[in-house]
């Protein structure tokens, strides 16, 4: 890979996550008529979060203990170049956006519809690379959209969307300070 590889301005991401959430919103509003419907938890709003935030450090350690298999390390690499130069603001924003619309997306609106296999499925073809080196980004989004979506059917949108944040979190400022783990 070429090491002039350009970072990813966090504005354009948080505009193209923008998009996702939008598109999302007015999908869920169409589908049942209350956008804010299938977004909510199931059971208390409390145990939802605290679920997805230890799913989310659980998942992102895991990430964190095979950093160091070729591929992964590779695709870190990567990434790293990518995020060069954002601020701790910029990871946080990037990684609270991507976790929240992706998650009203893929899991509150076309889980329920295309079940959860065909969701997790979706979001690991979102994560494809035209670079065969970086085969493994969408190997990990799949094993990750199955995780979020088993989290989502049990205990819904926000311990789903709290586990992507997390997860997106903690390897953005991972990957900012070049303590590589791949994000999804």
């Amino acid at each position: 890979m070429s090491s002039a590889l350009p970072t990813v301005r966090p504005v354009l991401l948080l505009h193209q996550e923008g998009v996702i959430g939008l598109v999302a919103v007015i999908g869920l509003g169409l589908k049942d008529g209350n956008p804010l419907g299938g977004l909510a938890p199931q059971g208390p709003l409390g145990w939802s979060i605290v679920v997805g935030a230890l799913v989310g450090i659980a998942s992102s350690g895991a990430l964190w203990l095979t950093r160091r298999v070729p591929p992964l390390a590779e695709l870190q690499r990567f990434q790293e170049r990518l995020v060069r130069g954002w601020t701790a603001v910029d990871a946080a924003a990037v990684a609270l956006l991507s976790g929240i619309a992706e998650e009203a997306l893929v899991r509150a609106l076309l889980q329920p519809v295309i079940g959860l296999v065909p969701a997790a499925l979706l979001f690991a073809v979102l994560h494809l690379v035209p670079d065969r080196r970086l085969w493994l980004w969408p190997v990990i989004a799949l094993g990750l959209g199955l995780v979020l979506g088993v989290v989502f059917s049990r205990y819904g949108y926000p311990a789903a969307a709290t586990a992507h944040c997390a997860i997106n979190l903690l390897a953005l400022m991972r990957l900012r300070r070049g303590e590589a783990v791949a994000v999804e």
